[in-house]
């Protein structure tokens, strides 16, 4: 069985793969004529453009439908820079330096990256779903081909560009460039989904609303991976140009881009190997059918991409290597595979002056369209205490969370945060930024990132939303004490290298507290933490909290069992008609006759829990 292989034997198999891939592709030139060692280096330029596309789509789910537009921009800057074009759009002459095509690959690569930072500005903002997107790229791509046609004098029109490929050095040399060239971005790629940034890139595609309330600026990290995928897309394009001197509108249209997402879908999305190889078997077959069947070619492309896209999502290739990456790699491996440890790290961070208020809301109203649920809440939240919110269902408590966390809500009211030990106030801020200024919030339903391992949530909750390393893998991962401690005490301990999914409901709430813990908050914004929970799990939630708030990070907690909440709170806010009905100490909120007639009264329909991010 695979699993009971040694890891020297299976490092040793591995090896031995490696090397005789390596050596296939060494002497690959001298097993085939020039021909087909010139479809082979067509090959691997292909598979330098799939690579590219899996690190956009297969780990940042950005579908990008105009990927090759940016590898027609690489081969047209090419030929722009290289050759002399003539009023009717021939190349009149062209350059013999070597050098010259050095700058014009390296001016196609940045130019593609320039203009897909712009393009993913425009489309990946907030509001933009995966669909709007892909549609943007779709554009993109049904554009620039026709356009490309308009400009004859710049880009030969129907004809295109040729003849202004580098031919001083054989087809051979042009070959183990081009395999030199994919060995480094091959291994580029590797290290960067490896990478603590890489982490970042699968949790943005597993839950883009998560990441931001962990710190991270989501656009932000699509639009540099999306320049970053455009940018390799590019000197692929480049080379093309450079090797065989040919560049027309084909080669921006939506065709080329479905070509390269079969690659990726068939060879298997986050797989890096799966579409290096997927374009390669592809564009190989292809080239022979292509020739004698081009229209057949193009609907079988089509229709392949949507058998695999619907009824084999993984790919092709994956299930068919499975059994050899059992053998080589051990059972469940994978390019992010690794285990990581946790090291506790015994330093503080600056709070909030205690006793005053860090959050003060002033008549807050909100409606979700006709349904107002906020009707004038006012509220102060202190620094250094532990606030229990209250009140039967559609009460308005988780919506007050929602609405003060996120400044795309429009509400009318005002709402100051007074963070820093100096007392300076400012207003509401977007997710990211709140996080950043200390202010963390906790999902009534645990909000986990699918892919990653409990270690690697608490990674990322630990940067505060800066850019972790785009080379380097974090080991040991630093968590702070008092995550430590709600780590240990709520039975997560052992399970850092575990997928989160595969964790029980307890849990999963364990580690999205910790999380938030694990950010270094001043203010701790906590919906429902216990819902789910057993009595016991309870009463080791609410002794970390008090730990918690002992140590003058500010608690605000949403709940509905009042014994809990007599426990923990050092005062108690009930919300009741979205209005702020009474605020006390725990003893003096059950003895109100105000608060048992809005509250105790509805004690059954207090018992349900409330959807997240609504009344």
């Amino acid at each position: 069985m695979a699993e009971e292989l040694k890891s020297p034997v299976r490092r040793i198999l591995l090896a031995a793969a490696g090397a005789a891939l390596v050596l296939a592709l060494i002497f690959a030139p001298d097993m085939a004529g020039e021909y087909r060692t010139l479809l082979l280096a067509q090959a691997l330029i292909y598979a330098i453009a799939a690579i590219s596309l899996d690190v956009v789509w297969g780990y940042t789910g950005i579908p990008d439908l105009g990927h090759a537009v940016w590898f027609g921009t690489g081969a047209l800057a090419v030929a722009l820079i290289t050759g002399e074009v003539d009023a009717s759009g021939m190349i009149m002459q062209t350059s013999t330096s070597p050098f010259a095509y050095i700058g014009a690959a390296a001016v196609g690569t940045i130019a593609a990256a320039l203009l897909a930072a712009v393009v993913g500005w425009y489309a990946c903002t907030r509001k933009a779903s995966s669909f709007y997107i892909a549609i943007v790229g779709l554009a993109l791509a049904f554009i620039a081909q026709p356009l490309y046609t308009q400009f004859p004098a710049i880009t030969g029109g129907e004809q295109g560009l040729f003849g202004f490929k580098y031919d001083a050095i054989s087809t051979r040399a042009w070959y183990y460039i081009i395999l030199g060239v994919t060995a480094v971005v091959l291994a580029v790629s590797i290290v960067l989904v490896r990478s603590d940034f890489g982490t970042l890139m699968r949790a943005v595609r597993d839950n883009e609303k998560r990441a931001r309330y962990i710190g991270f600026n989501v656009e932000h990290v699509k639009i540099a991976v999306y320049a970053f995928g455009a940018a390799i897309s590019g000197l692929a394009g480049a080379l093309f140009g450079s090797m065989f001197g040919v560049v027309s509108a084909p080669l921006f249209g939506f065709l080329f881009a479905t070509e390269m997402l079969v690659w990726v879908a068939l060879g298997g999305r986050s797989t890096i190997i799966g579409p290096f190889i997927g374009a390669i078997g592809l564009s190989l077959v292809g080239s022979e059918l292509n020739a004698s069947f081009p229209t057949q070619w193009a609907f079988l492309v089509g229709v392949l991409f949507v058998v695999v896209v619907v009824f084999i999502p993984d790919g092709l290739l994956p299930p068919l290597t499975a059994p050899l990456r059992r053998l080589l790699l051990g059972r469940g491996a994978s390019l992010s595979a690794g285990s990581r440890t946790l090291q506790v790290d015994e330093s503080g961070w600056a709070l909030p002056t205690q006793g005053q208020p860090v959050i003060a809301a002033r008549n807050v109203e909100f409606s979700y369209g006709a349904l107002k649920v906020l009707r004038g809440v006012d509220l102060d939240i202190l620094g250094g205490e532990l606030l229990c919110i209250v009140g039967p269902n559609g009460a308005g408590k988780s919506t007050f969370i929602e609405v003060v966390t996120d400044a795309s809500y429009s509400l009318k009211g005002e709402v100051t945060f007074a963070t820093d030990r100096d007392g300076a106030s400012h207003g509401r801020l977007e997710p990211d930024a709140a996080t950043r200024a200390g202010i963390i919030r906790k999902f009534q339903i645990p909000q986990i990132f699918s892919s990653l391992t409990v270690a690697e949530h608490l990674l990322l909750a630990g940067l505060n939303g800066r850019w972790p390393s785009v080379w380097r893998r974090t080991h040991a991962v630093k968590i702070n004490k008092p995550a430590a401690d709600l780590f240990a005490a709520t039975g997560l301990a052992g399970k850092e290298n575990v997928r989160a999914p595969f964790l029980a409901h307890g849990l999963k709430q364990g580690l999205d507290i910790a999380m938030a813990v694990n950010g270094r908050p001043k203010v701790l914004l906590l919906d429902e933490p216990t819902a789910g929970l057993t009595t016991n799990e309870r009463g080791v939630v609410g002794e970390v909290l008090r730990e918690i708030a002992g140590l003058g990070i500010t608690v605000v907690l949403i709940e509905h069992d009042l014994d809990f909440v007599e426990r923990v709170a050092d005062r108690v806010a009930v919300l009741h008609g979205g209005r702020v009905l009474e605020t006390g100490s725990p003893a003096q909120i059950r003895a109100s006759e105000a608060v048992k007639s809005a509250y105790i009264g509805q004690a059954g329909a207090a018992t349900d829990k409330e959807p997240a991010g609504h009344a």
